[in-house]
C-alpha cells in the first residue's frame, strides 16, 4: 500500500529534513511544498494525509490555513500539524479544532508521528473502499453536522452549491448524492435537473435533504423522482439508518 503525504513548510530546516527523511524511511511517498496558497494548490494527485509543519518564521498564515480548511472541507483531507504550543495555539484561531486531526509538539520524535500516520494511512484506504457520498448544502452548518455524523463510515465530499457540486463531479465519482431541496440561487430540484442532463451524473442516485415534512412540499419533492428524502428534523442515527439502507439494497 502506497502512503501519500503532503508536507508543507516555509523552509527547509535541519529538523524538517529530518523528519521527511524519517517518513520516507518509513515508506511515505512525501510532497514537499513551501506554506503558500500558490503552490499549494498546484499539487497535482493529491495526498488525502496533510501536515502542516508550522515556525515562527512564518508570516500571513491565516490565508494558508483558510484554504487548508476549505480543503478539509471540500475534498475529506486528513490535517495535521506540528508546531510549538504556541504556534499550533495560534493557528487553532483561523482552524477549529474539529477540522484538525491530531497535532505534534515540538520537540518530537519522527518515529512517533511516522507511527501515527501510518494509522491514519490505513484508515484513509479503508475509506477508499467505502461508499462515497457528496452533500450540496448552503449551510455551512448543516454541510458540517452531515460530514461529521457520515464521514467515520463513509468517504464524504461536500459542495456549497449546484455549480460547485457539478464542477467536482467532472473528476470526481460518488456513489450518492444528499441534495438540499431549499437552496437560493439555484434551487435543488434545478441542480437535480443539471445532473440528470450531464451523461457522466445522470444515472447517480440523489436523495434530497428537506426541512418541509408537510403533505405538500413531500408531494413535490418526490414528484423529482429521487431515490428517497430526508427530513433536516430527523436524528443522526436515523439518517445514517436510511442512507445504509439504501446502499443494502444496491448490494442484494
Amino acid at each position: 500500500m502506497i502512503k501519500r503525504l503532503l508536507f508543507m513548510t516555509e523552509k527547509k530546516s535541519m529538523i524538517a529534513n529530518a523528519l521527511v527523511d524519517g517518513l520516507r524511511a518509513a515508506l511515505f511517498e512525501v510532497t514537499q511544498v513551501k506554506t503558500n496558497v500558490t503552490e499549494i494548490s498546484h499539487v497535482e494527485n493529491v495526498p488525502e494525509i496533510w501536515l502542516l509543519y508550522l515556525q515562527d518564521t512564518d508570516k500571513k498564515m491565516t490565508d494558508v490555513l483558510s484554504y487548508i480548511k476549505d480543503q478539509v472541507d471540500e475534498k475529506n483531507i486528513r490535517f495535521y500539524m506540528i508546531g510549538t504550543t504556541d504556534e499550533l495555539a495560534s493557528a487553532m484561531k483561523s482552524v477549529p479544532g474539529s477540522y484538525v486531526k491530531g497535532t505534534f509538539t515540538r520537540p518530537f520524535r519522527v518515529d512517533e508521528i511516522a507511527d501515527k500516520l501510518t494509522i491514519e494511512s490505513d484508515i484513509v484506504q479503508r475509506m477508499k473502499e467505502s461508499r462515497r457520498i457528496l452533500i450540496i448544502d448552503d449551510d455551512a452548518t448543516m454541510l458540517r453536522r452531515y460530514k461529521d455524523m457520515l464521514s467515520g463510515r463513509y468517504r464524504v465530499y461536500t459542495a456549497n452549491s449546484g455549480m460547485n457540486a457539478i464542477q467536482m463531479l467532472v473528476s470526481t465519482e460518488v456513489d450518492l448524492i444528499l441534495l438540499d431541496y431549499e437552496m437560493p440561487v439555484i434551487k435543488g430540484p434545478k441542480v437535480l435537473e443539471m445532473l440528470r442532463s450531464e451523461p457522466h451524473t445522470k444515472n447517480i442516485p440523489v436523495m434530497f435533504l428537506t426541512s418541509k415534512n408537510d403533505r405538500e412540499s413531500i408531494i413535490a419533492v418526490m414528484e423529482l423522482n429521487p431515490v428517497n428524502y430526508l427530513l433536516k428534523s430527523l436524528s443522526n442515527a436515523e439518517i445514517i439508518d436510511k442512507i445504509d439502507s439504501f446502499f443494502e439494497t444496491l448490494e442484494e
